[in-house]
């Protein structure tokens, strides 16, 4: 009977020595125990190596599932050396891109109502609706100025790593789409400041500078979020499988299972279920995974 091989890549990402040669230990064991070769390993950073092999699908899903199992130690994923370089990333941002929940931000310092950290993180979850936490959340932002609001972004920090991607993935002629169910006035801001080519957010409805506790337009959820993604492939001409995208809410969750490569960023468990890969250590996990050394990386 005829076995088809097929040409794989595997990526690993750690942050210290240790890891990254306990690692490469148990990787080769993984692969001895196979007895898959490795043709070629290629150094992309300190701790970041790709190793390159070709196997049947039947020893793929069995080393895969073992080597996942080093994911405590670092940022891995396995895949198809075809179609690695992705076209499109898009990115939520709360958590993700930043390292916290601007609407507890907002409420932690203008608010100070512990219902609203609660909505959230049950949202987040999944626990309750997106849309429905939204609305509840965004009227008890009634009568705030828009300038307290905007001067809380400089309390905001964005993850390591994060403006290397999306400028990396710029410089190469690629599309970057921040997609946030947060309010545009801290949305767009970092957006700019990141560099994304596109972004989109939820926007909040402002009179005499205040807000009224209404959001304008149509509210990005979930199925807005996988929306805006379709339209962006349609527009820019992109095909599905050069598309990527990460997250870590339950708001997440269709444009991750939707992309190519669906990953899921220090996430909760429902997300970490829906995605392809779960990573936690490196941001720019994002482009090692897709090739990229760091004499390519800004």
């Amino acid at each position: 009977m005829h076995h088809k091989y097929f040409s794989f890549v595997l990526t690993l990402v750690t942050t210290n020595e240790k890891n990254y040669k306990d690692c490469i230990a148990f990787i080769k064991n993984v692969f001895k125990e196979r007895k898959v070769s490795i043709s070629e390993f290629k150094k992309l950073s300190n701790f970041a190596i790709d190793i390159y092999f070709s196997c049947q699908q039947v020893n793929f899903i069995f080393m895969k599932k073992k080597i996942y199992q080093l994911n405590k130690k670092a940022d891995l994923l396995m895949q198809n050396v075809k179609y690695r370089k992705k076209h499109l990333i898009a990115c939520d941002m709360d958590m993700t891109i930043i390292d916290l929940e601007t609407i507890d931000l907002i409420n932690e310092n203008l608010l100070k109502n512990k219902l609203i950290s609660n909505i959230t993180r049950d949202a987040m979850k999944g626990n309750i609706n997106f849309k429905e936490s939204i609305i509840e959340r965004t009227k008890l932002l009634k009568g705030i100025n828009k300038l307290e609001i905007i001067d809380l972004i400089k309390k905001i920090k964005i993850n390591e790593g994060v403006e290397s991607v999306i400028k990396t993935m710029n410089s190469y002629g690629h599309h970057t789409m921040l997609i946030s169910g947060g309010y545009d006035l801290i949305v767009k801001n970092i957006g700019k400041k990141v560099g994304f080519k596109e972004i989109k957010c939820n926007n909040l409805e402002i009179t005499n500078n205040k807000l009224t506790g209404k959001l304008k337009n149509t509210i990005l959820d979930k199925k807005g979020k996988l929306l805006h993604i379709k339209n962006a492939l349609k527009m820019k001409k992109i095909e599905k499988k050069f598309t990527l995208a990460i997250g870590d809410g339950d708001n997440d969750i269709d444009m991750i299972r939707f992309c190519n490569l669906g990953i899921a960023w220090n996430a909760y468990q429902k997300v970490r279920i829906a995605a392809d890969v779960c990573i936690s250590f490196d941001f720019k996990s994002l482009l090692y995974f897709q090739g990229y050394s760091d004499k390519e990386i800004i």
